[in-house]
């Protein structure tokens, strides 16, 4: 489950989403951790990443693998993981976060294994703050969902397409609130 996957690494999903120092994001089904412990660190001191999964082993996993890697001193960001990353059981249809809180949500090879695809995406945009973004990643497997797919979702909760790349796939996209400043940042 640690593995990169083709057109969704690491670097990739660097390019799409563009985390900074200082933001606050969440991850949606974080899985073993591979992205959350990337991204966390880069957010600094004053950053945070949020992780949510219904299963609190998963989230347990993460948090532990966190603090192995501080303890390691594996951080090639230089910034804490442990700390930055705040885990959160529950289903990602119905956060847990007031409106408008993260500056970015993603979500990589999670979106098709969640029940409800457009009330996640929905949570999801609702959870934005004002010209946030929301980064959705998919690769072919048995719970892929199509670009077509995701797109027409999206477009179905006030999400506009800002950018996208990788083949059809595999692919990362990354989403604005309708309205939003459509601009690279």
């Amino acid at each position: 489950m640690d593995l990169e996957l083709p057109f969704l690494g690491l670097t990739d999903l660097d390019a799409v989403l563009r985390p900074r120092t200082g933001e606050r994001m969440l991850e949606l089904g974080p899985g073993t951790g591979l992205q959350a412990l990337h991204v966390a660190p880069q957010l600094g001191p004053d950053g945070r990443l949020d992780i949510v999964d219904v299963q609190q082993e998963m989230l347990d996993h993460v948090m532990r693998r966190a603090k192995e890697e501080v303890q390691a001193g594996r951080n090639a960001a230089g910034g804490n993981a442990a700390a930055a990353i705040v885990p959160h059981c529950s289903d990602a249809r119905e956060l847990p976060f007031d409106d408008g809180v993260f500056d970015a949500v993603y979500l990589v090879t999670a979106l098709g294994e969640m029940p409800e695809p457009a009330r996640v995406l929905s949570a999801a945009a609702r959870a934005l703050k004002p010209g946030g973004r929301l980064v959705v990643g998919e690769f072919f497997d048995r719970h892929w969902i199509p670009f077509g797919r995701l797109h027409r979702l999206a477009d179905g909760q006030g999400l506009h397409l800002a950018e996208r790349c990788g083949p059809s796939l595999a692919y990362l996209a990354r989403f604005r609130p309708c309205g939003a400043a459509a601009a690279a940042v």
